[in-house]
């Protein structure tokens, strides 16, 4: 028998309830000396017993010491004591009546069923522990493969995400365009990549100051003079993946203007923060 079969068959509770023949226990203890899991098992059977004792310990009355004291008097000191005055020896009841030996089965099966009603509340005690126990260890198990999802499906996202730069980067119909910071913020700046034949349009490197509460920035594209909206850059985008905007057939440069949340119809020139000319 395995390990966790006999841990699981009982036979440790029954050890600790005193519930096994000497020969039963010799091999208790010898599989306990020879298995460290037997072994803590064993003490753990033995502690929820001693505890479930002495939560249900009940001291005796003071005046049943002087009652069993009586019994085991001996013969003489009982013949020394006497027989009362005014009591017949007929009334005299023996210590040992005739039917001993059915009382003494009697309190046999007494005794018997209040060891198998204590060993059935140890063993429930005992089995609830390693319940919780294990609930507990399997909702660590729940949290950690949780935990492995999310990290997967972040992970797959990044990797999804890098798959797509890489495919702007390497297809040679994009043109990168460098937008520099003007006067007002000359460390903004930004990069746009444009597929004049697909009339896509990328950004990357966002590098804005943050902008105040209830603005937001808009990418325009300047053809022959006139501005031509490209869409609100999302500033909340993660710095690892690109950002895709409005598909633009035409354009000389590019610029970002703050601007209200949602955009505007024109860009606010006094808002302008950066800007960059399509080398040709």
């Amino acid at each position: 028998m395995h390990n966790e079969e006999y841990i699981a068959s009982g036979i440790l509770e029954l050890y600790a309830a005193g519930g096994l023949t000497p020969t039963e226990r010799e091999d208790v203890e010898r599989r306990a000396a020879d298995s460290p899991d037997i072994r803590m098992a064993l003490d753990e059977a033995c502690e929820a017993m001693e505890g479930y004792a002495n939560l249900y310990a009940v001291k005796p009355r003071p005046e049943l010491k002087d009652r069993i004291l009586q019994q085991f008097q001996s013969p003489e000191q009982a013949t020394d004591l006497g027989t009362p005055a005014g009591i017949a020896a007929d009334n005299v009841r023996t210590l040992y009546p005739e039917n001993s030996e059915k009382t003494s089965a009697y309190k046999w099966m007494m005794a018997a069923s209040i060891v198998l009603f204590l060993l059935s509340g140890v063993m429930s005690f005992h089995f609830y522990n390693k319940w919780q126990h294990a609930e507990e260890r399997l909702a660590g198990v729940v949290a950690s493969e949780l935990q492995l999802a999310q990290n997967f499906q972040k992970t797959s996202l990044q990797l999804q995400n890098q798959e797509e730069v890489l495919a702007v980067l390497r297809n040679p119909d994009f043109q990168a365009v460098q937008l520099q910071g003007v006067e007002e913020s000359p460390d903004a700046r930004m990069v746009v990549y444009w597929n004049k034949q697909q009339a896509q349009v990328y950004v990357d490197q966002v590098a804005l100051p943050k902008p105040p509460t209830g603005k937001q920035y808009q990418l325009w594209a300047l053809a022959d003079g006139k501005p031509i909206d490209a869409g609100m850059i999302d500033a909340a985008s993660p710095a690892y993946a690109l950002q895709q905007m409005k598909n633009i057939t035409a354009a000389q440069a590019f610029a970002v203007t703050l601007e209200p949340i949602g955009g505007s119809q024109e860009p606010t020139l006094e808002q302008l923060t950066v800007i960059g000319n399509i080398n040709s």
